[in-house]
């Protein structure tokens, strides 16, 4: 499996020969990053098999690229509206309405892909959904934003998932860091060895 990091908080995943972005396009959103043109290019020449939003703030989601891939590939484009699971091609797309982090009043959906690995995409869900999903498989794999790494306790529930590798994105340029999220990462997880910090661009295999 692999798993490249192409925006501030999306990747573009790669399994059971389906390619999966989820919140894969952006604009920049000072301090975050927006998708750079070549990646943009890249999604645009070859269409992902699945593209999901989890919520439609500027650093998650471009509109743009969501019409144009629905009229020149003519497949859904999957968000919070999504009322169920579906299956497509070799892998399971399940949304799960969840809580933005903050006193944030929008539609927001996480989202389980099951396949020959299951992975738990967070976006911008508050740790505290964890509790909540309780009834989803266990996971192999969760992609989560950094304030799953800020604090010990959540942290705690965050490894507590049991999950072989956890992703963490949304995560600013260390020199563009103007709230020190950086360091304080790097303090609550003491360079644990499931963790992975992708590059955007860096791409990251599971076995």
């Amino acid at each position: 499996m692999e798993i490249k990091r192409t925006a501030n908080a999306g990747v573009l995943i790669k399994i059971d020969g389906m390619s999966i972005l989820l919140d894969g396009v952006c604009d920049e959103l000072a301090p975050y990053l927006g998708t750079p043109e070549n990646i943009r290019e890249e999604l645009t020449l070859q269409f992902p098999d699945i593209v999901a939003f989890t919520h439609k703030h500027k650093d998650h989601f471009d509109e743009s690229y969501a019409e144009y891939y629905e009229k020149k590939t003519l497949r859904p484009i999957y968000g919070s509206e999504m009322p169920f699971s579906e299956k497509i091609g070799n892998v399971t797309l399940t949304p799960v309405l969840s809580r933005h982090i903050g006193k944030v009043e929008l539609l927001h959906a996480s989202f389980v892909i099951s396949g020959s690995k299951c992975i738990w995409f967070m976006g911008d869900a508050s740790p505290l959904v964890l509790k909540e999903m309780g009834n989803m498989p266990k996971p192999d794999v969760v992609i989560v934003p950094y304030a799953y790494a800020i604090t010990e306790s959540a942290w705690r529930m965050t490894k507590g998932l049991g999950a072989d590798a956890i992703v963490l994105i949304h995560l600013p340029l260390p020199e563009n860091d103007t709230y020190g999220l950086w360091k304080t990462v790097e303090e609550v997880t003491q360079g644990d060895s499931c963790l992975y910090i992708p590059k955007l661009g860096e791409s990251i295999f599971i076995h």
